[in-house]
């Protein structure tokens, strides 16, 4: 990589992310640290406020041992931030089919990789915010449709999340509300998120005001 002086960020996939966070210098352009970005650690550190605090952290072997229905519903998703699928509703059967896709991979998942096995839950909507320093900067709506605008109230909780406890200065906080309660349903890494429909500009701005302040 080349030689830069002054404040440097990444944004892109996977690989570029890991390949930054182990060089010793441009880790300095990663927001990230494996052992904050997991369930684990973020049912240790928001309790009921996470969607799926009573979820489960187990292998996948652990989770296909399990005896269940085909047709059984549940909510699964990766315990790393590496993002290797993406998580959702499955029934078992599509749960298997794929944790085969995933060892046919060409990098081939490992049976010891962790997921996050919980209920099903109904959602009205969901938000992604971009958080620096504590502070909302910006973020939309992203499901059921897009949307820019941000309660005021998805802000307050988002801000009061953050000042309770960060995976880094700067992240992502994906947010749900359901039964009009707000509720987080995870954190990402800023280096390797979509941005959606959120304001792209006022987000690099803060970030690189965040990076100036740090050199």
């Amino acid at each position: 990589m080349p030689t830069i002086d002054g404040p440097v960020v990444f944004h892109g996939r996977t690989t570029l992310i890991l390949r930054a966070f182990e060089h010793p210098e441009w880790r300095r352009g990663i927001f990230f640290d494996p052992m904050h970005f997991q369930h684990r650690t973020y049912a240790t550190a928001y309790g009921d406020q996470l969607l799926n605090a009573d979820a489960k952290v187990m292998t996948w072997e652990e989770f296909l041992r399990q005896s269940r229905a085909p047709e059984e519903l549940v909510f699964l998703k990766p315990n790393d931030d590496l993002k290797r699928f993406t998580g959702g509703m499955f029934s078992f059967a599509q749960c298997s089919a794929l944790y085969d896709r995933l060892r046919s991979a060409v990098q081939p998942i490992d049976p010891t990789a962790e997921v996050v096995v919980g209920k099903p839950r109904e959602i009205d909507a969901e938000w992604r915010v971009f958080i620096v320093d504590g502070e909302v900067i910006s973020g939309s709506m992203y499901r059921p449709s897009d949307d820019t605008y941000l309660p005021p109230d998805l802000i307050v909780f988002a801000e009061s999340v953050a000042s309770q406890w960060v995976p880094a200065s700067v992240f992502v906080l994906d947010v749900a509300r359901v039964e009009q309660t707000w509720k987080i349903v995870e954190c990402n890494c800023f280096n390797g998120s979509r941005f959606y429909t959120a304001d792209v500009c006022r987000i690099v701005r803060a970030v690189s005001e965040h990076q100036e302040r740090a050199m």
